[in-house]
């Protein structure tokens, strides 16, 4: 007799880094650059010098998230909100990739749920959309997305920060001027110094 074991749900196999790069993908990867852009735009224009990092980071997020809900989603690319309102909102790319959008470092308390996502424990392959803001929060530098292949190991990372519009943020312009200091001195310091 011979027992052969069905397997009730699909395998994922090994993630295909070049079929994950396709021009199909590129384009939705440009969706996500513009809407994280987009996203640090409206950050920018509230007053966030009062709120500390945290608060600033989950500000950013939850704008992510709404911008690429608004401007990604189509026949490939579906996006799936929490029901928690928790910021643990989803896409799914191509039926083959859970998407989640994170500001950098990726880091999160360690449950079992994280240990199965970063341990790619799931049927799809998980990849994180991660953007990190620089020091000042005047500008996103870099988005990338990484394939985690356990919680402290990232196996993959493609770089798409070409995809951000910079050049909606203007930085602010500092003239370069030779300037040259004036300086005074008073007649009743340089008397006592010459009758010293």
């Amino acid at each position: 007799m011979r027992i052969e074991q069905l397997q009730l749900f699909y395998q994922k196999g090994s993630f295909d880094s070049a079929n994950f790069e396709s021009n199909e993908n590129i384009e939705v990867f440009k969706r996500i650059g513009k809407s994280i852009s987009d996203a640090f735009e409206q950050l920018v224009s509230y007053p966030i010098i009062d709120f500390d990092s945290t608060t600033r980071s989950n500000m950013l997020n939850n704008l992510v998230v709404n911008c690429i809900q608004k401007n990604c989603e189509d026949g490939r690319f579906r996006f799936y909100p929490t029901l928690t309102n928790t910021r643990r909102s989803l896409a799914i790319l191509n039926d083959k990739y859970i998407l989640f959008f994170k500001k950098s470092p990726v880091s999160n308390v360690k449950t079992n749920q994280d240990d199965l996502i970063k341990n790619q424990e799931l049927d799809k392959h998980i990849i994180f959309v991660v953007y990190s803001v620089d020091e000042f929060w005047s500008s996103i530098e870099k988005l990338e997305l990484q394939y985690f292949s356990s919680p402290t190991n990232v196996s993959y990372t493609f770089d798409i920060s070409e995809h951000l519009m910079q050049g909606s943020i203007k930085p602010i312009q500092i003239q370069d001027e030779q300037v040259k200091p004036i300086i005074r001195i008073k007649e009743n310091i340089i008397q006592k110094n010459k009758a010293q």
